[in-house]
């Protein structure tokens, strides 16, 4: 019985450190671009000079492509490194705050560190897909790049018709 208890424990903890620290504010702080189809914002938040990022979204039929990039501005190779197996995550949140899709869900991340190296002038693209199955109204993606080195969340507002 105490090992049923101490195995659910241990899954209910690995969910919720898979999830990742998402607390949602309805701040204005990023600029945002809205065209309903196509959405983009490079509005940096503390980062580093040496790595740009920038969020962008497209709307193809039902599905809403992300893709988060990270450019190295150097003439040096910039090392990021992650905790464990995951490099980002992807929110999308509605004009109440309430989650409506997490590319992390359902997803379970090995526990081993890891690094990625982005040459002078590279871009390295991390993308995800999200079926809206309808939905409609006001959103906010937010991206988190999961880097212990150049930690950086990118927000954009977008609509669907």
């Amino acid at each position: 019985m105490e090992n049923r208890l101490v195995i659910t424990s241990l899954c209910a903890a690995a969910l919720v450190y898979a999830c990742g620290p998402w607390i949602h504010s309805q701040s204005a702080s990023s600029s945002t671009v809205d065209h309903s189809a196509t959405a983009r914002t490079t509005t940096n938040h503390k980062v580093p000079a040496t790595v740009a990022t920038e969020l962008d979204l497209a709307r193809k039929g039902s599905r809403v492509d992300f893709a988060l990039r990270v450019t190295n501005n150097t003439k040096k190779t910039v090392e990021l490194q992650f905790p464990d197996a995951r490099t980002h995550d992807i929110a999308v949140f509605d004009s109440t705050g309430r989650a409506v899709w997490r590319s992390s869900a359902g997803k379970l991340y090995t526990q081993i560190t890891q690094a990625l190296t982005v040459r002078s002038s590279d871009t390295l693209t991390m993308e995800d897909s999200w079926d809206t199955h309808g939905a409609h109204g006001a959103y906010t993606a937010v991206a988190l790049l999961a880097t212990d080195t150049h930690p950086v969340e990118r927000r954009v507002a977008f609509t669907l018709p």
